[in-house]
């Protein structure tokens, strides 16, 4: 005698069968990648894109440029501050002409109010004319001494002015000044807006032997 077993599905109450999801792709049709539409079109906004960058991109080149320009011109004044401010009072480079109260560099007619400039070719730019990146080699040639030199990218001139110990009451040489206003001028001569940036620093200097000049 057979026995046969029968295995029925319960069903719980108030639920219903998960439906399939439906192929929603076409039959025979294959996923499309960019049409040809879409590549100039993106190809396009990305031209205004780096057209709009470019601008920030030269700017930042010129602040750079700029910022070092004016760090090698600080450091050119301040190492010739530093030099001068350790001569004697007596030193030629620091005197000032009879009949003077401040002595500048040719062309010089002024340095304020009151002043009246004897030009010293003490004072005259110091530095070279030219130098040679290869070598490290300068020249105060009038010409360029040939091919791998370059013209220096700097001129350094300064004043010197006599005032009582008051700073504001100018004194004639050889009358007794109390101190002198020492001013270094370094200007670029080259990269941005070559000559119309300059670095000026002053200081005021008393002496011990403040007198005779």
């Amino acid at each position: 005698m057979a026995v046969e077993t029968k295995v029925s599905r319960v069903v719980w109450p108030g639920r219903t069968p998960r439906p399939a999801r439906p192929d929603v792709r076409p039959d025979g049709v294959a996923e499309r990648g960019v049409t040809l539409v879409e590549v100039p079109i993106a190809l396009a906004i990305l031209g205004f894109g780096l057209l709009a960058m470019a601008p920030m991109f030269t700017g930042a080149v010129r602040t750079n440029a700029s910022s070092h320009q004016l760090t090698n011109a600080n450091t050119l004044a301040r190492e010739k501050m530093e030099e001068l401010i350790g001569f004697p009072s007596t030193d030629p480079r620091l005197a000032v002409a009879a009949n003077a109260n401040a002595a500048g560099p040719t062309g010089t007619t002024s340095t304020g109010s009151g002043s009246v400039v004897a030009t010293s070719t003490v004072c005259d730019n110091d530095l070279p004319r030219w130098y040679k990146p290869s070598t490290g080699a300068a020249s105060t040639a009038s010409t360029s001494p040939g091919i791998g030199w370059f013209a220096y990218p700097y001129t350094r001139t300064y004043t010197v002015e006599q005032f009582t110990e008051n700073l504001t009451t100018r004194v004639l040489t050889p009358g007794t000044y109390g101190v002198k206003l020492l001013t270094v001028v370094v200007r670029p001569t080259s990269g941005p807006f070559p000559g119309l940036r300059q670095t000026t620093q002053s200081v005021y200097v008393r002496f011990r032997d403040a007198s005779p000049n």
